[in-house]
């Protein structure tokens, strides 16, 4: 019962957290009460800053690097690709009508840290290869996670919808996975995934989208179609987290959720998620 609660209480603190930092309402809540104007993107910007670095501390720490020269060599580079991306988010400067070759070098850098977790893992036994992919697993999402919502000030709620359609995707994966899973999704890398809850995810995730669709029509892009892509990637990032601590024998990424693990094991479906929405963004825009 104790665990229950725990787990409940450190949930809830954290999608209380990403409620107020990715939406106008604690900017709204301050002006109107204490009369403190504060940008809504300010608080954006704290919270993708704050899960970047916990997910990098646990990420580096995962990883087992030998020297300790590579993690600070890590933490330049990923501080770099996501200043780059900070000036153009307080300048209000993303523009996806031209295609810039910053955004495609990136989306191509996640790509191949994506393909080489799961097709050529082996190639991470190296610090020189560990720093490389930590930067482009966590670096690349974080920084493109700047530019999801439609506009800085006040802050559309784009990213906390994100957030909404992973934990409906999670949530009802497991829920049908545990009542009706029979058929293991991928034995070798998460045995208790199975296909009849990637199928409930879909639906519900899918579903959600629709109604988000209809009702909030000033949304940046076709919601449905966003749907189904967190409800496809946001399993692969669940699974894409999980190889990674079976490859170097972690059972949780770290322990500062009580209940849930780390900031990792939380954010890892939303770390794949954003680079698929910025492509469709991105495609959208040109064509």
């Amino acid at each position: 019962m104790k665990t229950i609660v725990v787990r409940s209480l450190s949930g809830l603190v954290y999608v209380i957290l990403t409620f107020l930092c990715t939406t106008s309402f604690l900017s709204d809540f301050l002006y109107i009460y204490l009369d403190l104007k504060i940008p809504s993107e300010y608080f954006l910007y704290f919270l993708m800053t704050l899960f970047m670095t916990g997910c990098l501390l646990e990420t580096i720490r995962l990883l087992k690097y030998s020297h300790f020269i590579y993690k600070i060599f890590t933490f330049g580079l990923v501080g770099i690709i996501y200043y780059s991306f900070t000036q153009s988010y307080f300048n209000s400067s993303f523009n996806f009508t031209m295609l810039q070759w910053k955004y495609i070098f990136l989306l191509l850098l996640f790509a191949l840290a994506a393909t080489t977790l799961f097709r050529f893992s082996e190639e991470l036994s190296t610090d020189s290869a560990k720093l490389i992919f930590t930067a482009s697993y966590l670096g690349v999402p974080f920084s493109l996670s700047l530019a999801i919502p439609g506009s800085n000030d006040p802050l559309t709620s784009e990213v906390f919808y994100v957030f909404l359609l992973i934990w409906i995707s999670d949530s009802f994966a497991y829920l049908v996975g545990s009542k009706f899973g029979k058929r293991k999704l991928s034995p070798k890398i998460s045995p208790n995934k199975s296909v009849e809850g990637l199928i409930g995810g879909l639906f519900f995730t899918i579903a959600a989208g629709i109604i988000l669709e209809i009702f909030n029509s000033g949304l940046k892009g076709n919601w449905i179609v966003i749907s189904v892509i967190i409800a496809i990637f946001a399993p692969i990032g669940d699974l894409a987290e999980s190889k990674l601590k079976r490859m170097f024998k972690v059972k949780d990424s770290g322990n500062l959720m009580p209940g849930h693990g780390g900031i990792l094991d939380r954010l890892d479906s939303f770390i794949f998620c954003i680079p698929a929405i910025f492509t469709y963004y991105l495609i959208t825009a040109i064509l």
